[in-house]
């Protein structure tokens, strides 16, 4: 967080891609919804296969990626929301059983969730690991009776079932690092994919059961929604650098201009016969043609792989028949042209492009700003609590009665 003004407050999102580097800037106002003020990409340097390789390097990168977003935005920027890709992070289900009373049934407080949750994190972690989230699947009281929010039901004892998203201590450590050397706080850390659903999803959709599938450089990760809670998730070794790679093989081409032509010419929906049609692609020794049709045969076995893969993942989580609200695409990958459509017609699921809800006007490319936007925004949620407003000190003052609550209902 920046610094505040009447009824608002700054955020800084920070995202580290295999590819480049993104940071967004969100101002929250006094009714809590965010507004993007800007965001800046700069290309990835001294950052590969999930290592610092070259710590200066690095650190710089992070400073010209900051710095650009205080110049573009003209203000100080002090402290960023910092994402982790999956390819820091692992995915682990656990579960805990705290005891409410030894004899006789207890009215379950925010205290005793709190204790599970705590219980649940310690029993799942391990020394070289640091929890980035706790996601609640369920909870289970006496054995019997299951429940997604326990608080206020009566039970001897209770049972929580997670998601827990971890990263290894030195993977933080060593970027948390480069951002201080680069001269920024680390405020908090999430998992960028998570994020990116903050920013590109609304409670109706998560509700209503939804698939977000995020499409990055070398990684494809799908996360399932339903009931309003991320109920699955998977990763695909496999993103937009494979496509990059096929079309730098099969055209004997370098990786630079390979990805040049897939952002510029390349197309995932099977178009037919293209015939003859060509393109001029230019080289340090002049221009030369190549067909359509190459580019296509090198970008549809990678598209039809991956689409393969999430449709596994999908009925492997049991939720395929209930994403009543479809399948949402976010990260660079997505905007390979057709991507949606091709998706929709293989899975025979509604698919389509996320947005970026904070943005005030049209962000352009806005499923490749998705995550960082939503750093900032997990960012301004894990704020709250710090009143700021006569709103926030309403929020404050409630919160402090149910505290006083539970307190006496836990001892009295």
């Amino acid at each position: 967080m920046l610094k505040k003004f009447i009824g608002e407050s700054f955020f800084c999102g920070l995202d580290i891609g295999a590819q480049s580097i993104k940071a967004s800037f969100v101002k929250t106002q006094q009714d809590g919804k965010p507004v993007l003020l800007g965001v800046y990409e700069s290309k990835t340097r001294g950052f590969e296969s999930s290592s610092v390789t070259d710590l200066s390097e690095f650190v710089e990168c992070i400073h010209a990626t900051i710095a650009g977003l205080a110049k573009k935005t003209n203000m100080k920027i002090q402290e960023v929301q910092l994402g982790l890709n999956s390819e820091l992070i692992d995915v682990r289900r656990g579960s805990a059983v705290i005891p409410l009373l030894d004899k006789g049934n207890k009215e379950i407080t925010r205290r005793d969730v709190k204790k599970v949750q705590e219980q649940a994190r310690l029993l799942g972690v391990n020394l070289e690991e640091t929890v980035l989230h706790t996601l609640s699947q369920y909870y289970k009281i006496d054995d019997v009776n299951i429940a997604t929010n326990p608080v206020g039901l009566y039970g001897r004892k209770l049972e929580i079932h997670t998601l827990l998203v971890l990263a290894k201590n030195v993977l933080v450590k060593n970027l948390t690092k480069a951002v201080n050397q680069a001269g920024y706080d680390v405020l908090n850390l999430f998992f960028t994919s998570l994020a990116a659903t903050e920013a590109s999803l609304n409670e109706f959709q998560k509700k209503q059961g939804c698939a977000v599938i995020d499409a990055g450089a070398t990684m494809t990760n799908v996360l399932i929604f339903k009931e309003g809670q991320l109920k699955y998730m998977d990763m695909i070794e496999l993103g937009g650098d494979v496509i990059t790679q096929s079309i730098a093989e099969k055209l004997n081409l370098t990786l630079s201009l390979a990805e040049e032509i897939k952002k510029t010419y390349a197309v995932a929906e099977d178009l037919g016969s293209r015939g003859e049609e060509e393109i001029l692609i230019k080289r340090d020794d002049g221009y030369f043609p190549v067909k359509k049709e190459a580019i296509a045969q090198a970008v549809e076995p990678v598209v039809a792989k991956l689409i393969l893969k999430v449709s596994q993942i999908l009925k492997a989580s049991g939720l395929s028949a209930e994403m009543n609200a479809g399948i949402i695409l976010v990260g660079g990958g997505a905007l390979l042209t057709g991507v949606p459509e091709c998706i929709e017609k293989e899975i025979n699921t509604p698919a389509k492009l996320g947005k970026v809800k904070a943005a005030i006007r049209r962000l352009n490319n806005a499923p490749k700003y998705a995550a960082v936007v939503g750093l900032a925004q997990l960012g301004a949620k894990q704020s709250i609590g710090h009143p700021s407003s006569v709103h926030d000190h309403a929020q404050f003052g409630a919160s402090f009665v149910q505290k006083i609550k539970e307190f006496y209902q836990e001892y009295f």
